[in-house]
């Protein structure tokens, strides 16, 4: 049977909300370990067979799929304190250096606001707009 060809209305990409990372994640990584003393992965540990496996003897506990087949599953460890993603440094550090320490507002004058709105905007509807296939 052959599947229905679609077209594609829009990919989105950004980060996921700590909640929306908990619905999907299908183990809570509590244990630091890997395998135990027998050589079977810990359940809860970083090798969780619900994470998917990578033996072709075992199964994977989400989808069944032997070591090779599986996709691999997403899984989440609760940290005691929030931790900045290091892809996002330079931008973090841009905006703080770019707003007053005082009241947080954005250091720069209301015309070069608008300049770079619209030099922002112009761009974002051309591409949106144009096709790249």
């Amino acid at each position: 049977m052959r599947g229905t060809l679609k077209k594609i209305g829009g990919i989105e990409f950004g980060l996921m909300s700590p909640e929306d990372i908990r619905k999907i994640s299908v183990a809570q990584i509590v244990t630091p370990d890997t395998y135990n003393e027998d050589g079977y992965p810990i359940e809860n540990g970083l090798m969780d067979p619900r994470l998917g496996v990578i033996d072709p003897r075992f199964r994977c506990w989400t989808c069944g799929a032997r070591g090779g087949e599986c996709p691999g599953h997403f899984g989440s460890i609760n940290l005691a304190r929030p931790v900045i993603h290091v892809g996002f440094a330079d931008t973090i550090h841009k905006i703080l250096r770019s707003t007053c320490r005082k009241c947080g507002r954005v250091l720069l004058t209301g015309t070069e606001i608008e300049e770079y709105i619209r030099g922002y905007l112009k761009p974002w509807r051309k591409r949106k707009t144009s096709r790249h296939w």
